[in-house]
């Protein structure tokens, strides 16, 4: 099964085109004001370097956040156009997912992943040591007392923004500063959708607000509906 599969939902543009025995192909570039640009102008670049059918792939995927709007929102546009042209099917990653995939897990502790959205508000997934999702993904405010449902040492602190949040919460265990998923997460996640056949619809993942002050008050605002 051929697939191709995008992030933009972040600080870099990840771009991977494999199957399930090889991945042929990664780019990890980091992003400007252009993101549509850079993105097309890569993919072009991918296209004409391996000869790639577009019509011959199987599966495309696309991040569909928490993370940038704009990213996440050109790259789903961009599968949808590509799935109406070649009637290809299409799946959406969570970038939360994707971050908690992207290092290595030594210590085989439990992954709670954070995608920063404004100040003091960040998204929140939490996952075993196998990547297996423990909690719904929410909106949390650092100025609120979160409970983990494990004790410190049993685990990783992972995001954009870990040492913020790691203070803030006077977390004193171990953390993984991650900017962006690797092109490695996003084949590992992909892989593994497939595999275990699992699909979920491509469009923007909004997450509720959760006691955030107003969003004209804020510098960036966070997806949320």
């Amino acid at each position: 099964m051929k697939f191709l599969a995008l992030d933009v939902s972040l600080s870099h543009l990840v771009i991977i085109y494999g199957d399930l025995n090889n991945l042929h192909y990664k780019k990890s570039v980091p992003l400007n004001k252009d993101r549509a640009g850079l993105m097309f102008s890569n993919l072009e670049q991918m296209i004409n370097k391996l000869q790639i059918d577009l019509s011959s792939l199987d599966i495309l995927f696309s991040s569909i956040g928490p993370g940038n709007f704009n990213g996440i929102r050109i790259s789903l546009s961009l599968i949808k156009g590509l799935a109406i042209s070649n009637k290809t099917r299409i799946s959406g990653l969570s970038s939360l997912e994707l971050l908690s995939r992207s290092f290595l897990n030594k210590n085989n502790q439990n992954i709670c992943t954070f995608i920063k959205a404004s100040p003091d508000f960040y998204y929140l997934e939490i996952y075993n040591n196998l990547y297996d999702s423990l909690s719904t993904p929410k909106l949390i405010n650092l100025k609120q007392d979160i409970q983990f449902p494990f004790s410190e040492p049993e685990m990783v602190f992972v995001g954009n923004d870990i040492e913020v949040v790691s203070k803030a919460m006077n977390f004193k265990g171990q953390i993984i500063n991650i900017i962006s998923p690797t092109p490695e997460s996003l084949y590992s996640l992909v892989k593994y959708k497939i595999i275990k056949n699992e699909f979920i619809d491509a469009s923007p993942q909004y997450l509720r607000e959760v006691n955030a002050s107003k969003p004209s008050s804020w510098k960036r605002k966070p997806i949320v509906s």
